[in-house]
C-alpha cells in the first residue's frame, strides 16, 4: 500500500449558513484557497467537522463537495459510527465516492467506554478493515471519546492487516508508545492528531499530522513540515515554537467555537459552530483579533 500520509492534513469544518444548514458555497470557498497551499490533503467528517452534529445526508453532501474541490490533495473522510453495524452501513453509504476518497478514519466508539477492551476493539476495526473498499485509518481521540484509547498492542497488532494504514494519535501521552510498539512501518503512519504532539511525532520517526490548527494557519503548519524532511530540523523546531503559544491563545482556545471564529478573522468565511456549541462573545472575538494583530497575521 502507498502511503499518501505525509505531510500536514487539515480536519476541515463544517460550515453552517445562518439558518444552520451545511452550507456548500462557504465549503468550496475554503477549500478553494487550501487547494492553493502546500497542506498534503484535508480530513471531512471529523470532530472539527463537528461529524456528530450532521445526520447522514448532510454526511454524504460534505464527502460529495470534498471530491469534487479536493484538486490533487489526498481526502480522509471520518466514518465511525458507535456500532459495528452502524458503522459498516455508511461505509456502505459512502461506496459511491470510492475513487474519490483516499482514506477513512474511524474513531473509537465511546459510548459503552468500560467495554471498549482491546478484546471489543480489535474486532470492530478488523472487521470494518475486512469489509471496507477503502484503506482504514485508526482515530484515537479520549477528550472527545469518554477516554477510550487505543493501546499501543492494540495498534501493532491492528497494523498488521493490509488494509489498515495508519492511526491518528490525538491523544496527550501516547505518541512514543505507539512509535514504539507500530511505527517505523512502511505500511503504518502513526500520525499527529493534534499542533500539541505534532513537533514530537516528528522528532519520533512520523510522517506528520492531521492538526486542527491547519485550517486557520494551513501554510505556518505546512512549514513545520516542510522545513523538517528538507532537513532544517533548526527551521522547523523555530516554526512550530513560534506557531504554538499563538495557536493556544486564538483558534485553539475554545474548541470548535474559537476555530470557526479565527478563520472567520483570517478569512476564512466558516460560519458558527452548530447549537448547542456557542459562538465566542464578541468580548472574546476582540480579544483574539488583537492576538492576531500582535503577530502580524492580520
Amino acid at each position: 500500500m502507498k502511503s499518501k500520509l505525509r505531510g500536514i492534513f487539515v480536519p476541515a469544518v463544517t460550515p453552517f449558513d445562518n439558518e444552520e444548514s451545511v452550507d456548500v458555497r462557504r465549503m468550496k470557498k475554503i477549500w478553494e484557497k487550501w487547494r492553493e497551499t502546500d497542506l498534503s490533503g484535508m480530513m471531512v467528517l471529523g470532530t472539527n467537522g463537528e461529524s456528530r452534529q450532521l445526520s447522514d445526508r448532510e454526511s454524504l453532501l460534505v464527502v460529495e463537495a470534498a471530491i469534487e474541490y479536493k484538486g490533487d490533495k489526498t481526502l480522509i473522510v471520518g466514518a465511525g459510527r458507535e456500532s459495528l453495524r452502524t458503522t459498516l452501513d455508511f461505509m456502505t453509504s459512502l461506496a459511491q465516492f470510492r475513487e474519490g476518497i483516499d482514506y477513512l478514519s474511524i474513531m473509537t466508539p465511546s459510548f459503552f467506554a468500560k467495554q471498549m477492551t482491546d478484546q471489543a476493539l480489535y474486532r470492530y476495526y478488523d472487521t470494518l478493515a475486512e469489509c471496507s473498499p477503502i484503506p482504514i485509518l485508526l482515530y484515537m481521540a479520549p477528550s472527545y471519546a469518554n477516554g477510550v484509547t487505543i493501546s499501543p498492542e492494540l495498534a501493532a497488532a491492528l497494523a498488521d492487516h493490509p488494509n489498515v494504514a495508519g492511526i491518528k494519535d490525538t491523544s496527550p501521552d501516547q505518541m512514543e508508545a505507539l512509535m514504539a510498539k507500530a511505527g517505523g512501518r512502511e505500511d503504518f503512519s502513526v500520525l499527529a492528531g493534534s499542533v500539541n504532539n505534532l513537533m514530537r511525532c516528528l522528532d519520533l520517526g512520523g510522517p506528520g499530522g492531521v492538526v486542527s490548527a491547519a485550517n486557520y494557519f494551513p501554510e505556518e503548519c505546512a512549514e513545520i513540515t516542510r522545513r523538517f524532511f528538507a532537513g532544517d530540523t533548526e527551521g522547523a523546531r523555530a516554526a512550530y515554537d513560534r506557531l504554538l503559544p499563538l495557536v493556544r491563545c486564538t483558534g485553539g482556545s475554545r474548541g470548535i467555537a474559537s476555530l470557526k471564529a479565527c478563520m472567520g478573522l483570517l478569512c476564512y468565511d466558516a460560519g458558527r459552530p452548530r447549537l448547542p456549541v456557542l459562538p465566542l462573545t464578541n468580548e472574546e472575538i476582540n480579544e483574539m483579533d488583537k492576538r492576531l494583530h500582535q503577530a502580524d497575521k492580520l
